[in-house]
């Protein structure tokens, strides 16, 4: 977990490393100089998304670290997915709005949804579905009381549809927001394992946050990398044995919870009801039914959010108890690998086992001659 490097070694990838010239002391020596301003992303919105964790994290990837509290990144993670819950409960009210319209124009009589755009063309085929006439020549509308009725039908029910369509982009430009904040929590939490006295760590900080992005992986290994951080983080466990963490380190139920949330929320969302399960609205009925479902795909995004709360501040806890416990420790990242040297080591072994193949051919060549 800890130890030292030689003193000339520069651990960054090469084309992080700055040759040092006259001034450096040596020449062509390497250094461990950064330029400062550096690291990018600051500012406000940089320390709420995490951009600025992200960047400074990745900039001191190979330096000797101590543990880091995550009780900043924390709470505007946490402000984050509050706005996210009350936005997601706002639209679970307007998708039921939303459908409770429509019921009540089913049990007035008609029998398809208005549209969600008032012009001559979407009107006269409002219109003839519904039996009525209301375009005239030259696309005029037609004045008649029934069709006032469904010029107000179609205003309703475009207001409480733009309301929905409003709300569901605040929450994608949340998520965005949401992503980097979660990524800089959990990367910063997946560091402090090493950091509270622990070895023998599967997943590193960075693919803690990496599998969050990758299809039909992040529904199963973020859940898998949060058991393991949990675990690391236990306060409870031996600070003597520095292995022991990964077998009697306790997992809470609500990080099962929050687990079973996400997967659900991934198939079951606002996105899926309306192209993947319910993409099928051919009657009244059909389109009722859907956006009762849109409201159960909303709860559901309440619900994770608030379980991400729960989740992000039982872990929290852990971490300070553990740290408070086992004292500040230096931790030294492993050297990274060295693209060059690979290549090099890779091309040296070809060439070996072409050299030894080439060997027992001309070995059995010759007993053949024999």
């Amino acid at each position: 977990m800890t130890g030292s490097t030689p003193p000339n070694y520069d651990p960054r990838p090469p084309k992080d490393r700055v040759v040092g010239g006259i001034d450096s002391g040596g020449k062509g020596r390497r250094t461990r100089e950064v330029v400062k301003g550096s690291v990018a992303g600051g500012g406000i919105m940089g320390r709420i998304t995490g951009r600025t964790e992200a960047e400074r994290a990745k900039a001191k990837r190979y330096e000797p670290y101590y543990y880091e509290s995550n009780a900043t990144q924390l709470r505007w993670t946490v402000i984050l997915l509050l706005l996210w819950v009350g936005v997601s409960l706002w639209l679970t009210y307007a998708d039921s709005v939303t459908a409770a319209t429509l019921s009540d124009l089913k049990s007035q009589g008609y029998v398809s949804a208005p549209p969600t755009t008032f012009t001559p063309s979407t009107m006269r085929a409002f219109g003839d579905r519904e039996g009525i006439e209301c375009i005239g020549e030259r696309d005029g509308f037609l004045a008649t009381p029934e069709c006032v009725r469904l010029f107000e039908v179609q205003a309703r029910y475009e207001s409480d549809k733009s309301r929905g369509s409003f709300l569901f982009t605040g929450l994608i430009i949340l998520l965005m927001a949401i992503a980097f904040a979660f990524g800089s929590v959990t990367h910063r939490a997946s560091r402090n394992i090493l950091a509270t006295n622990n070895r023998e760590q599967r997943f590193s900080p960075e693919k803690a946050v990496m599998w969050f992005f990758i299809p039909f992986m992040n529904l199963v290994k973020p859940w898998q990398a949060y058991k393991e951080i949990f675990r690391g983080s236990d306060p409870n466990t031996s600070i003597k044995e520095q292995s022991s963490w990964k077998t009697v380190g306790v997992v809470p139920g609500i990080v099962h919870v929050w687990a079973l949330v996400w997967v659900a929320v991934f198939v079951f969302n606002p996105i899926t009801v309306g192209r993947i399960w319910y993409s099928v609205r051919e009657n009244m009925d059909q389109i009722i039914v859907a956006h009762q479902r849109l409201v159960y795909a909303d709860i559901l995004l309440a619900v994770l959010g608030i379980t991400a709360i729960i989740v992000l501040i039982e872990l929290h806890k852990r971490q300070e108890t553990r740290h408070a416990k086992v004292g500040r420790i230096q931790v030294t990242p492993p050297p990274p690998v060295d693209p060059l040297e690979q290549a090099l080591k890779e091309g040296i072994r070809r060439k070996e086992l072409e050299n030894n193949r080439a060997r027992s051919r001309r070995s059995g060549s010759s007993k053949n001659s024999k």
